[in-house]
């Protein structure tokens, strides 16, 4: 199988990138594991208003059908239900559905893989019912499940209140939001005022100390700067961050920085979005971790620099985009979230890269 781009993952970043690489006239094949398009957004029901210009304000999953929809005058290849596994000699991708590997050859990669939870270890953490933020929301939105009816949530950022507002929208009870910092974390003032006036009580510069249940979780006891106190659940949801997701990067044998307020370790990279290996780019999460909004943006720009090298935009056609794109990319960044625009940029100057490597490690 031939293509002139590559694009892996197929959530908003690698849809946004295979919309800017195919309507410009080239061969695009997009590889994810997942069997549908959009990624996390098809179970995100909160208003995403933080967007680039080309996109008003709209709730997610309504967003992963736009970004679906802008694609479909294309004849985009689509590898759903397959995922990379390696690099073959000749620098092919290996690619498998699970039955089957076979080689894609591309003029150019894209990689959008997106992010992976972390977890908050604490006594007792694995007993069922105690999920990350993300499964909460994957089981109310997309396979109807309510998990509980008492919650105590840990962490305190923009994507738990969202979800927080949702359990509450199904009658679940929240009993308390945990946060370790001794701020809340979310930017959104909206939000956190939302949760104030519900009355949920937020605890900051507190912990877990220790789950306790017979076959679930039943109790958690939760460790207030002064005291402890011990709370009824059925179910607990964690919110301890997100880190790019690498096994791709790994095996094209990509270089790494670290980065604390991107996510931990990722790809070095350039201001056009270009890896330390020739023909191979990168966008959204994978990028570092950062808002819907920024994701849009990186797979703009990794698509246009794809256009660029394949000779389909001019340099200084390409130059004015890409200058274009980071401005906002500034704006949807630096005011509520600057030590991730900040981390963004040193990440950037600190790339070293006299010489990219020919393509892919042999």
């Amino acid at each position: 199988m031939v293509t002139d781009v590559l694009v892996i993952g197929a959530g908003p970043a690698g849809l946004a990138a295979a919309f800017e690489t195919a309507s410009k006239g080239l061969q695009v094949t997009i590889v994810d594991e997942s069997t549908m398009l959009g990624g996390q957004l098809r179970q995100q029901t909160q208003h995403i208003s933080s967007l680039p210009s080309s996109y008003q304000s709209m709730r997610g999953f309504e967003l992963a059908h736009t970004l679906e929809e802008q694609l479909k005058p294309y004849s985009i290849r689509y590898l759903l239900g397959h995922r990379m596994i390696g690099i073959y000699k000749d620098g092919s991708v290996g690619v498998t559905d699970e039955e089957n590997v076979f080689p894609v050859k591309s003029k150019t990669i894209i990689v959008a893989t997106g992010a992976a939870e972390k977890g908050i270890a604490f006594p007792k953490w694995t007993l069922p019912g105690i999920m990350t933020i993300g499964a909460a929301q994957t089981l109310i939105n997309r396979d109807m499940v309510v998990p509980g009816r008492d919650a105590v949530i840990v962490g305190s950022s923009d994507f738990s209140l969202d979800v927080a507002r949702q359990l509450l929208d199904l009658g679940v009870n929240i009993i308390a939001i945990v946060e370790s910092n001794k701020d809340v974390t979310a930017r959104d003032m909206g939000k956190i005022i939302h949760v104030k006036e519900q009355g949920i009580p937020l605890y900051l510069n507190s912990s877990i100390k220790e789950a306790r249940g017979i076959g679930e979780v039943q109790e958690v006891e939760i460790q207030l700067p002064d005291r402890m106190l011990t709370e009824n659940v059925d179910f607990v949801c964690l919110d301890g961050g997100r880190s790019p997701i690498l096994d791709a990067f790994y095996q094209i044998g990509c270089s790494f920085g670290y980065q604390e307020e991107l996510g931990g370790w990722l790809p070095q990279y350039n201001r056009s979005l270009q890896t330390d290996h020739q023909g191979v780019y990168l966008a959204g999460n994978a990028a570092g971790i950062s808002t819907q909004g920024a994701i849009l943006a990186t797979g703009m720009i990794a698509g246009i620099s794809v256009c660029e090298e394949l000779n389909l935009l001019s340099k200084n056609a390409a130059e004015r985009e890409r200058a274009s794109l980071w401005n906002e990319l500034d704006i949807l960044e630096s005011k509520l979230y600057p030590d991730t625009w900040n981390a963004r940029n040193n990440h950037i100057e600190n790339f070293s890269a006299p010489l990219l490597k020919d393509q892919f490690i042999t």
